[in-house]
């Protein structure tokens, strides 16, 4: 994730980019590149217009709202491996036909997903070094559910003012952040630590 001093996760044009460097691109890149699958929240999917990439996309959604038109189903090929929805049976059983047809539904929960067993599902298919990609609605939900094992943040050197933040409200008793890396490129900190509960 990045963020700005002041908490904003996505600059004046609402996208996560034009608040990142060259340097926290090519750290995000080495990041991927390392995952078996990428976690991420179905707004950020919409706001940011994801692509295929090399490895799935995991994507997780209570609603199912993904239009068709979406560049990560638009662009697909076979030359990318198929995406994946994580979601609820009630937005499966309400789903459009030709959803199925361009992505995997899996039923992670009855009426919302419950992301323990999305985690599992994952895991169930070979997929253990998940790689999130937030948003934040998704990020606070790992946290709450403290299936989280490392934090991953850029901090970056510009004030944006009211955008969306890290975090949605929410409290996270019991857990504790362990600093494990700082580095620092170009007025950016990037920052790994450890998500432990008591």
């Amino acid at each position: 994730m990045v963020m700005t001093l002041d908490g904003s996760i996505a600059g004046s044009d609402g996208l996560s980019k034009s608040i990142s460097s060259t340097a926290d691109r090519a750290l995000f890149g080495q990041l991927r590149r390392a995952a078996e699958v990428i976690l991420v929240g179905a707004s950020t999917v919409r706001t940011e217009n994801y692509r295929p990439a090399r490895m799935p996309i995991a994507i997780v959604s209570n609603t199912l709202n993904l239009p068709a038109g979406l560049a990560l189903f638009a662009e697909a090929s076979g030359q990318t491996p198929r995406g994946m929805v994580l979601t609820s049976q009630v937005a499966i059983d309400a789903a459009p036909s030709d959803l199925a047809g361009r992505i995997d539904l899996i039923a992670c929960g009855a009426q919302k997903v419950d992301l323990r067993t999305a985690i599992d599902a994952l895991a169930a298919r070979g997929l253990m070094r998940i790689h999130c990609e937030g948003g934040p609605t998704l990020l606070t939900a790992l946290l709450e559910a403290n299936a989280l094992d490392e934090l991953l943040l850029t901090v970056s050197p510009v004030f944006v003012g009211s955008a969306a933040r890290l975090l949605s409200p929410s409290q996270f008793p019991g857990l504790t952040l362990q600093p494990q890396q700082v580095l620092t490129s170009d007025g950016s900190i990037f920052l790994r630590y450890l998500v432990t509960s008591e």
